[in-house]
């Protein structure tokens, strides 16, 4: 893994996960990020995500503005702990809180002590005699972000939703928690829309387990690691929090994982992921008609991995899983589909214009009704992180009571800037979705370092035919 992406990981909290020493009860208190890292006056019951290292179950976490020992108004209500790296904060900021930057103070019994500065900001809260600012009307830079189509047939229905990702400065990367909507892909009026997510909505994230159908989004976890799941309904554009206990258990904590709707089973379902780096090899359904999630075990032939891609492929009648990568830095280029109970291999062939099945993770795959095939593009080819340019067909045929699917690099795909946007470019780790009734290939963001400025997220959406 390169040095830009090992900066970036640090600002959202990660690279502690991958520093913590083992030798807890010793090692020296560090704390690095908070998640998230603002909050306005008259905040209750927020959740933060402290980061760091050295921690252990006697940790006490303290708010202070910046410099002082002044709490300036926030509360702390209770302190969970999760591992060595990461401590779960309520906090209360009370109306008249100080609107100022916070130190973040962890001390544990042993008397060891870290402190992090200005990781937290307490903002003014807006005045309600003031109109509410203006609806964004185009999404911010972003990477990370889940990217899909809720499978619309036609202009009228067809939805391609984002949400989330990180984004910002680097060394400021932000968390973000927006879904918006593309429509009339192909067209003059192609256009993002802003969807507000009301009073109850996920928290910032990214690395999500995403998909879209039967009239609803369900989204799983995400870092930071929430052990969580939401669902948002098409209809109502509105969310709602999936009760996640041993009555009613869900996906665990992870993020990366890939997440696919089967329409003729109504059911979302995701697999893998990582959690701690340490990759994961579970399967999970979830129906959109009980609103629960099924547990099917990691009994099955696929190795444990993140960063993988899946879709529903018509002519097999199930879910297609390929690619990911594992926590001993192998991606992978195998395949297989899920049955409803067990994933079972696919064999795989490559015509003249491939050497052999590419190895790919974190890219997007879509399957095209149209001209009836799996649309296989962007990623990171390698453990080094570098960047997939090619875009794959691969189309689907009986073979011995089993399937084949054949490969085939793509050519002459005709991409141009859209939706207000002017750079018609496709960076690296954008994500793409596929609009049915067009036929088109859509990318939004992206993030690679540049020469002197280092990791830098795009903002642009391509339309590719």
């Amino acid at each position: 893994m390169n040095s830009w992406k090992r900066i970036v990981l640090a600002c959202v909290s990660l690279l502690a996960l991958w520093v913590a020493p083992t030798g807890v009860a010793s090692a020296q208190v560090k704390v690095t990020a908070a998640t998230p890292a603002s909050a306005y006056q008259g905040t209750i019951a927020l959740d933060v995500v402290v980061s760091g290292s050295g921690f252990n179950n006697s940790a006490k976490v303290e708010y202070f503005v910046s410099g002082t020992t002044n709490p300036g108004g926030i509360t702390v209500r209770s302190v969970k702990y999760t591992s060595a790296s990461e401590l779960v904060t309520t906090i209360e900021v009370s109306s008249t809180a100080d609107p100022a930057n916070f130190d973040i103070v962890v001390t544990l019994d042993s008397g060891r002590k870290g402190k992090g500065t200005t990781l937290f900001k307490v903002n003014t809260k807006p005045n309600p005699s003031e109109p509410p600012p203006p609806a964004p009307t185009y999404p911010a830079a972003r990477h990370w972000q889940a990217f899909t189509s809720n499978g619309g047939t036609t202009a009228a229905t067809s939805r391609l939703y984002m949400f989330g990702g990180a984004g910002g400065a680097q060394f400021n990367w932000q968390d973000l928690n927006d879904i918006w909507v593309y429509t009339n892909a192909g067209s003059s009026g192609a256009k993002w829309t802003f969807i507000s997510p009301g009073s109850t909505a996920p928290g910032p994230r990214h690395h999500v387990a995403w998909s879209c159908g039967g009239g609803y989004c369900v989204l799983s976890n995400g870092v930071p690691y929430y052990d969580e799941a939401w669902v948002f309904s098409e209809s109502s554009a509105s969310w709602s929090q999936l009760a996640c206990n041993r009555r009613a258990p869900c996906p665990a904590r992870r993020f990366a994982a890939t997440m696919a709707y089967d329409p003729v089973a109504g059911r979302h379902v995701l697999f893998g992921g990582t959690y701690n780096w340490s990759s994961l090899g579970d399967t999970w359904s979830f129906s959109t008609s009980t609103m629960k999630w099924t547990n099917h075990g990691s009994a099955s032939s696929v190795a444990p991995r993140n960063w993988a891609a899946s879709t529903f492929v018509p002519p097999v009648g199930h879910i297609v899983l390929f690619g990911g990568f594992d926590d001993v830095s192998r991606v992978f280029g195998d395949m297989y589909l899920w049955d409803g109970s067990v994933w079972v291999p696919v064999a795989q062939v490559v015509d003249g214009t491939l050497a052999a099945v590419p190895t790919l993770m974190n890219h997007s795959m879509v399957w095209d009704p149209v001209r009836n095939r799996v649309i296989v593009t962007g990623g990171l080819k390698d453990a080094n992180d570098t960047p997939s340019t090619d875009t794959f067909y691969v189309t689907f045929s009986s073979q011995g009571g089993g399937w084949r699917a054949a490969w085939t690099k793509a050519s002459g795909i005709g991409c141009q800037s859209t939706a207000g946007s002017s750079d018609a470019t496709i960076h690296p780790q954008a994500r793409m979705a596929f609009d049915i009734p067009s036929g088109v290939q859509v990318f939004f963001g992206g993030v690679e370092n540049l020469p002197d400025i280092g990791a830098y997220a795009y903002d642009n959406t391509v339309e590719c035919y």
